[in-house]
């Protein structure tokens, strides 16, 4: 059995959205799900990842899942990037790489949001770059409603369509929530 680890939303964790209908979903399709709760307190993806690669290795990565939602799922990424995992979930990776911020579409609201110290991290991450040196098999997952807020995701889904080893996932009516019944209905399916 494959073990799912797990990282939720930017400072969230168990009871922020509905992550258990999402776990218990995918432990009913055989896999064992782990719940990974990070220090997002003052701290950027140049520490989430170490913490999180601390927890990862622990785990046969041949054996072993990586998935996130949100800025989970970039945390989740980024350490994909250093040690291939059995597989990669991707769930509404945040629109924070450097293509992001360098888009026009990137409202100044949202930067304040994360902060100045996370803008300058994530600005260093290229997801063109990046992408293509995980070997592992990739889910992409977004919601059709989310595609709407951040435009930056059909970038995104470009790209990935381009790797032999991806698959791109719409959820069909969902937003920017995991929990949502049309995620979890596409999650079900994909895996």
């Amino acid at each position: 059995m494959k073990t799912v680890l797990f990282i939720p939303g930017f400072q969230e964790d168990l009871n922020d959205r509905d992550y258990a209908s999402m776990i218990t979903a995918i432990k009913k399709r055989g896999y064992k799900v782990e719940f990974i709760t990070l220090n997002w307190l003052r701290t950027t993806i140049e520490q989430w990842v170490p913490e999180f690669e601390a927890i990862y290795a622990k785990y046969d990565p041949a054996q072993t899942i990586l998935a996130g939602f949100s800025f989970g799922a970039v945390t989740a990424f980024m350490a994909a990037v250093h040690r291939n995992p059995a597989e990669l979930w991707l769930f509404s990776l945040s629109p924070y790489f450097t293509e992001d911020l360098a888009s026009r579409e990137m409202k100044p609201a949202w930067l304040k949001e994360i902060g100045h110290r996370r803008v300058t991290a994530f600005d260093e991450l290229s997801f063109k770059t990046l992408t293509p040196t995980i070997s592992s098999k990739m889910l992409f997952f977004y919601g059709t409603e989310e595609l709407k807020r951040w435009p930056n995701i059909d970038y995104r889904t470009k790209l990935v369509r381009t790797l032999k080893n991806a698959k791109i996932i719409m959820a069909e009516g969902a937003g920017h929530d995991v929990g949502d019944p049309h995620y979890i209905d596409a999650i079900i399916k994909a895996i």
